[in-house]
């Protein structure tokens, strides 16, 4: 990323971050696909896991 770019970026985030009457978020929240993805390959990985130590 170009330095100019990456310092523009970053002090946009620090005046959102610093501003105590802007309730704005920084970066959009996961969306619930990646979070259910998430928690099933964690359980599936548990279960793969629990399966080969016994």
């Amino acid at each position: 990323m170009p330095t100019d770019a990456f310092d523009t970026e970053l002090e946009r985030r620090l005046k959102l971050l610093e501003s105590p009457e802007d309730n704005g978020m920084i970066l959009p929240d996961l969306p619930l696909r990646d979070i259910v993805l998430c928690a099933v390959g964690l359980a599936a990985g548990t279960l793969l896991l629990l399966w080969w130590c016994l």
